[in-house]
């Protein structure tokens, strides 16, 4: 895990939840902070992960234990545990009493399993040890692309219609403005460059031109 930090964003498998944040903050083109990666784990749109080098491992559904050597999968079936996973992105640290109330995690062949500790080792109750801390808190790179190409693929198609829809209506008023008084598209630039002192002429003949072609596009034949 510590090898593949240096590496670039597009290279790495795994990315701790501040590389995550920022990742989305530059795709999104304004500033998130973890808690908006808690909204969306929240909504169960993200998996997060636990890494902490070393931990001993118990399996539940059969006898042994194991090692954390690479991220498993926090499990949100339970209500109570996901939550109290989420508000470690809000920078509300989860103490739980009891080996019992640690999360439940699931490895990459559907095994579940809860960390352990050799009893001589085990941390008191309501310790940190029980539950990952914010840096221990991982993401999937894969899982990560998904969920850009979810949030962002949309608002770029949102955003295509919106404009299509806006040149179509301009080009209504145009029709309005200019029927029966036979004028053309450059006197009504000029006609509302007048009216405001804002409007770039050239801007706005542009504008009515676009309007006019996707107007005439969407005309029935």
């Amino acid at each position: 895990m510590g090898s593949t930090i240096a590496k670039p964003f597009h290279r790495r498998q795994w990315l701790s939840v501040q590389q995550a944040v920022s990742h989305l903050s530059a795709v999104a083109e304004e500033p998130l902070t973890s808690a908006d990666l808690a909204d969306l784990a929240q909504e169960h749109q993200l998996d997060l992960y636990w890494y902490r080098p070393g931990q001993k491992l118990a399996f539940l559904d059969r006898p042994g234990t194991g090692e954390l050597t690479e991220p498993l999968r926090l499990c949100a079936e339970n209500h109570s545990d996901w939550s109290a996973i989420v508000d470690i992105l809000r920078h509300r640290p989860a103490l739980p009493a009891y080996e019992q109330d640690t999360p439940l995690l699931e490895d990459a062949d559907g095994n579940r399993l809860r960390i352990t500790f050799d009893y001589r080792q085990r941390p008191e109750p309501f310790s940190s040890r029980w539950y990952p801390n914010l840096a221990e808190l991982v993401v999937k790179r894969s899982d990560l692309d998904q969920l850009e190409q979810r949030l962002f693929s949309g608002q770029e198609q949102d955003s295509e219609l919106e404009t299509r829809l806006l040149l179509n209506v301009i080009w209504q008023l145009e029709q309005l403005a200019l029927d029966g008084n036979h004028h053309s598209t450059s006197w009504l630039a000029d006609q509302l460059a007048r009216r405001s002192g804002s409007m770039d002429r050239t801007a706005l003949e542009r504008v009515l031109v676009a309007a006019e072609r996707e107007g005439v596009r969407g005309t029935p034949h």
